[in-house]
């Protein structure tokens, strides 16, 4: 029995997939962070673990979003600066679409000169497709960065993306 599997356990090591990556696309604010910023961009690189015929892979994302200052508001273009650590799971047996979620540490800089800077970690969590003759994936997460806008409200936001893997 067990040399049955050791073939299998040794295919497994190699079908391991070792990319990274680079995306790019829409972030909408949410909640207290819509209050004074509009809808902006935002860019990131990966490096993946994991293949897509796996049950599961692990993404390092580094991402930088930039928002919109809404008129009428003393806001700025503000930016979150964002490094997370996150699990990829295929959703519900697909071999295109997957679940990911992870936790991160988020810079906010509020784009006024007399803004305050605030750093804390974050979760996210959201679901994507793979793009097999692209190599690549869309996908859209929500993020709960904690204490980073005045008064210790989180700044929420939902990054709509395009990335390629290499």
């Amino acid at each position: 029995m067990v040399a049955m599997t050791a073939p299998r356990a040794a295919r497994a090591q190699v079908d391991d997939q070792f990319s990274w990556g680079a995306s790019a696309g829409a972030v909408i604010p949410a909640n207290e962070l819509a209050h004074d910023h509009t809808t902006g961009f935002n860019i990131g690189g990966s490096m993946a673990i994991g293949g897509l015929d796996q049950s599961w892979g692990i993404r390092i994302d580094g991402m930088f979003n930039r928002f919109g200052a809404k008129s009428g508001t003393s806001a700025g273009n503000a930016q979150i600066l964002a490094g997370t650590l996150n699990l990829v799971v295929p959703f519900v047996a697909s071999d295109r679409l997957y679940v990911i979620g992870g936790i991160g540490g988020y810079g906010y800089h509020p784009g006024v000169k007399d803004g305050t800077n605030a750093t804390d970690f974050g979760v996210n969590g959201g679901i994507g497709m793979f793009l097999p003759g692209l190599n690549g994936y869309i996908e859209a997460r929500y993020n709960h960065f904690y204490r980073a806008l005045p008064d210790k409200h989180a700044a929420v936001f939902v990054p709509i993306t395009f990335g390629i893997l290499f």
